[in-house]
């Protein structure tokens, strides 16, 4: 495949079937982009993605390489929104796998 490129082209994302089964291909250039406007590194970016899609549980192989077509940072599209932190206490969660137990159960 060949593409000419523009002055909108920022990075490229080239990664194996590890990071596509758990990023859509916007999901990954948003969370590239934000990464690249913090630290404006590639390589700190591609071990961000590979870090982010083991912590979604990719269970293939995993590696990326990020290329930068500029030397400045991505363009901030997004508005920022205030992060907010959740958690679910151990009982929570016992009762939760509890809940999924059963309903699997219920589905043999």
């Amino acid at each position: 495949m060949t593409r000419q490129l523009t002055k909108e082209d920022e990075f490229i994302i080239i990664g194996c079937d590890g990071i596509w089964d758990v990023f859509r291909s916007q999901n990954a250039v948003d969370f590239a982009s934000r990464r690249l406007q913090e630290h404006n590194d590639p390589v700190m970016c591609s071990k961000d993605l590979v870090d982010e899609a083991l912590k979604r549980k990719s269970g293939d192989n995993l590696a990326v390489i990020v290329v930068c077509f500029q030397f400045e940072p991505p363009r901030n599209l997004i508005a920022p929104r205030p992060r907010v932190h959740r958690s679910i206490s151990a009982d929570g969660l016992r009762e939760l796998q509890s809940f999924l137990d059963d309903l699997a159960k219920m589905r043999q």
